[in-house]
């Protein structure tokens, strides 16, 4: 006999043998290195837990198989050039040659060239935002510009800006091309 302690979703959080933690109660009171909400399991059931580290949950009776939930994909922080004209043409932002201008020569496309109409013509901001566009090698994911471009860009799929969302989705996008 066993005892553990389960988070909200029956997953274990810790386990406590007699022989290392004492029983749970001593001379009739709770024993303070085993929380009073720890469940009594029996040892097959604690070997469960133990050869299957992961997939194996209480549902306050017994152990049930638990598939986990595949994780995320993650966001990556950069991408090349060619991956973010590739990406943005695929999604039909720019065309597939406009894509090809851009990531062979430096040539935006007319969306961009329209988002940049929009950025404010202040301390060089604009042509900075044209010269990044028009030669960078890699873009960032969570440079302001990057979001900035989002905003004044239409995403074709719901013919709005691209929101942070639909960044993330597209950098995932491109990172796997």
């Amino acid at each position: 006999m066993k005892y553990a302690l389960f988070d909200a979703g029956g997953l274990p959080l810790a386990f406590y043998a007699p022989e290392i933690s004492g029983s749970k109660l001593i001379d009739g009171k709770p024993n303070p290195r085993i929380p009073a909400d720890a469940v009594e399991i029996s040892d097959s059931q604690w070997r469960e837990f133990i050869e299957n580290t992961g997939t194996r949950r209480w549902d306050g009776k017994a152990v049930q198989v638990y598939e986990p939930p595949a994780p995320e994909p993650r966001v990556p922080e950069t991408i090349s050039d060619r991956q973010f004209a590739q990406a943005l043409a695929l999604a039909g932002t720019i065309t597939e040659a406009e894509a090809l201008a851009w990531a062979a020569r430096g040539e935006l496309p007319q969306a961009m060239e329209d988002a940049l109409d929009h950025i404010p013509d202040t301390d060089n901001q604009r042509f900075g935002a044209r010269m990044m566009l028009a030669a960078a090698t890699t873009y960032e994911r969570h440079l302001p510009l990057t979001e900035q471009l989002g905003a004044l860009l239409t995403n074709p799929a719901t013919g709005k800006p691209y929101d942070a969302a639909a960044l993330d989705a597209l950098w995932t996008r491109a990172a796997a091309l």
